[in-house]
């Protein structure tokens, strides 16, 4: 199981590195968030911003493959959906910025992956959607708010503004589907 929970790390990673070499957008997003200028957007919330995707992204197909519920894995279908497109978008204004953004997930977050790799079923059910309420509760939501009223150029906060509704349907979404798999302490 440690195997395959390291290979789907790896094979993620692949398809992340390989997306910021090969990144391309829309006529429509480029004029979005050419604002221009070097070192206009937050250096940080966008390394984190694309550390916490990229772990996202990760958790949602070890969803796909160990879930149970077909709520968890709809959720996780929707995290890769969601999640896929503010990657795009996180690593095309990098390439702008010239930001460097991480490949390898934080401690945290690889402690969380390992977790969950070892459980299967109903169990892993209960655990992936407690991760997701807990992530969304405490980092997502409230980094995006804080960057779309304090960010560091208007383009990050328009941007981060836009980003704000997806991640709230997303926090509603995992409180509707935590109860169904028996994690009734995270719903707010």
């Amino acid at each position: 199981m440690k195997f395959l929970g390291r290979g789907l790390l790896v094979a993620t990673t692949a398809l992340l590195l390989t997306a910021l070499g090969f990144a391309q957008s829309s006529e429509a997003q480029r004029d979005q968030y050419s604002w221009g200028g070097f070192g206009t957007a937050d250096p940080q919330f966008l390394r984190e911003a694309a550390q916490d995707g990229a772990a996202k992204m990760q958790l949602a197909y070890l969803a796909l493959q160990n879930a149970q519920n077909e709520q968890v894995k709809s959720f996780a279908l929707q995290m890769l959906s969601d999640y896929g497109k503010v990657q795009n978008d996180l690593i095309y204004i990098a390439n702008q910025q010239f930001v460097f953004l991480p490949s390898a997930l934080d401690p945290k977050q690889r402690d969380t992956f390992e977790a969950l790799s070892h459980l299967q079923g109903a169990a892993f059910d209960k655990a992936y959607m407690k991760a997701m309420l807990n992530d969304h509760q405490t980092d997502d939501v409230s980094r995006f708010k804080q960057e779309a009223t304090k960010g560091s150029s208007q383009a990050m906060k328009d941007w981060a503004s836009q980003m704000l509704p997806t991640l709230e349907s997303d926090l509603k979404e995992a409180q509707k589907v935590a109860p169904a798999v028996g994690d009734r302490k995270s719903v707010v």
